[in-house]
């Protein structure tokens, strides 16, 4: 009875990983079409079923608030962004990200158990794509929060990301001696699992879990809504930081840097600043195999692995034309999202290898009593149970771009900025305060998306259109 019972329950739980990756996929292809919509409203719809499911609903929060603002409800974006940082708030310093619980539950059954708290590299964009909202509708005092929070995730990884990543890899090997199966654990990648791994060590992310995208975007709020020399010296520091992070954008940083060095920093023209999200960021394949495990009786055990895959469509550039005769402006990488995702994926990686490993040698040496015990029907039982949750972990935030680039313009006097992109593709056109500095946001999924979804941000002065009502008052119009 109890061994019929773990078998429905492995069952249940590969129903409910089935539907997570289902609705994923749902997701992101209509997000890839351009679909903002659509791809809103279903994930709207899978983060209100998840609502009280604290192991999921934070990857589903995730993908509807990203969602939302393409499609441009600001207000709806907003209210999943904060879900976000309500269940990683108490982690922020205070909690150990493993618990023993959940240790158990991983090794039992798999690593899809575990409760979704996001990367570092997805919390800090959380936080930065939530300031962009703040900033459409006027409130600038929580985009500040919001940026101040970004960095705060960047320096609570510093502290303890790789610390955590190391204390958990000890619990396992503890773990792993008390089921008897010590050789299952390793700190490397085991020989056997390099060849599907090879090419991640060449994406080597950015030092100290920096985002250029987060530093640049935290210094030109400081830079336009400075109150006072700290917060300038702040935008310095972080538009410094930007570059030597990523030479390729110093292009479209040098004159900010300038103005903040020289006399007159003061004074800061009307600026506006062009942010291109180009594509998708990575996700996640199941790679199934069977793999070698310290027992005697069943040498080899099935075990999913995640495996990162990239996505390649998408424009390599935007042209930015503020039409005062000088041509077009082309966009310049900020932040390599591929990179980031990668780099914390590798660091992660032994240990996701080491827990999917030691947790196929538990369930065979359980299939292996069961069938010493119960005959054909323990075997079968066990190969059932091995089967239903030999499944991969394959969340993680789809809708982030796989690039963010950026280009900066004085303010156009007509207040329109003329986009597109290789070979002229017409990708609309942005419509800006004039004589104040602004943030534009294009984004564009996929090169096959028919149109871009656009965001236009006023950083200073009195903003001319009112605030967009809140959901409950009146629907939010598109961008």
């Amino acid at each position: 009875m109890k061994t019929s019972m773990l078998v429905l329950a492995a069952m249940t739980l590969a129903g409910c990983q089935s539907a997570y990756r289902n609705h994923a996929k749902e997701v992101a292809n209509s997000f890839k079409n351009g679909d903002y919509q659509t791809a809103s409203a279903t994930a709207k719809e899978g983060a209100a079923k998840r609502a009280d499911d604290e192991t999921e609903r934070v990857i589903y929060n995730l993908e509807a608030a990203r969602t939302a603002q393409a499609a441009g409800d600001y207000y709806g974006s907003i209210t999943h962004y904060d879900a976000v940082h309500e269940d990683l708030r108490p982690y922020l310093d205070t909690e150990a990200q493993y618990t023993v619980s959940e240790a158990v539950a991983t090794t039992a059954v798999n690593q899809a158990m575990r409760t979704y708290r996001g990367t570092p590299g997805e919390r800090i964009m959380a936080s930065s794509m939530n300031s962009l909202n703040h900033l459409a509708v006027s409130d600038r005092d929580s985009a500040r929060l919001e940026l101040n929070r970004a960095w705060d995730w960047q320096q609570d990884a510093i502290k303890r990301y790789q610390k955590e990543i190391e204390a958990a890899q000890k619990k396992l090997e503890k773990e792993a001696e008390d089921e008897g199966v010590a050789g299952s654990t390793s700190r490397d990648i085991p020989d056997f699992m390099k060849s599907y791994y090879s090419g991640l060590e060449n994406m080597s992310g950015y030092a100290d879990y920096r985002n250029p995208f987060a530093s640049h975007l935290r210094g030109v709020y400081m830079l336009t809504n400075a109150v006072d020399d700290g917060d300038r010296d702040r935008a310095r520091f972080d538009l410094r930081q930007a570059i030597q992070d990523n030479p390729t954008c110093a292009p479209a940083l040098r004159d900010d840097l300038q103005l903040l060095e020289g006399s007159q920093r003061h004074l800061v023209p009307p600026i506006t600043w062009v942010y291109f999200m180009t594509g998708r960021s990575p996700y996640y394949e199941e790679l199934e195999i069977r793999v070698p495990i310290p027992s005697s009786q069943v040498p080899t055990a099935a075990a999913a692995f995640p495996m990162l895959k990239t996505h390649d469509d998408h424009l390599r550039y935007m042209e930015v034309d503020i039409q005062d005769g000088n041509g077009p402006i082309k966009t310049v990488q900020l932040v390599d999202m591929d990179s980031v995702v990668a780099n914390e994926f590798n660091t992660r990686l032994p240990l996701i290898i080491s827990q999917e490993i030691m947790s196929a040698a538990a369930k065979a040496a359980a299939t292996y009593g069961m069938s010493e015990g119960m005959g054909d029907w323990g075997t079968l039982i066990g190969t059932v149970y091995q089967q239903a949750t030999a499944e991969a972990d394959l969340r993680c935030w789809q809708s982030m771009p796989k690039e963010i680039q950026v280009a900066r313009v004085l303010t156009p006097q007509g207040g329109q900025i003329q986009l597109s992109g290789p070979g002229g593709r017409n990708l609309g056109t942005a419509s800006v305060t004039p004589g104040e500095s602004n943030i534009v946001v294009v984004t564009l999924p996929s090169a096959m998306a028919p149109n871009p979804s656009t965001m236009s941000l006023q950083l200073t002065g009195k903003p001319i259109k009112p605030q967009l009502k809140a959901p409950e008052q009146a629907e939010t119009p598109a961008s």
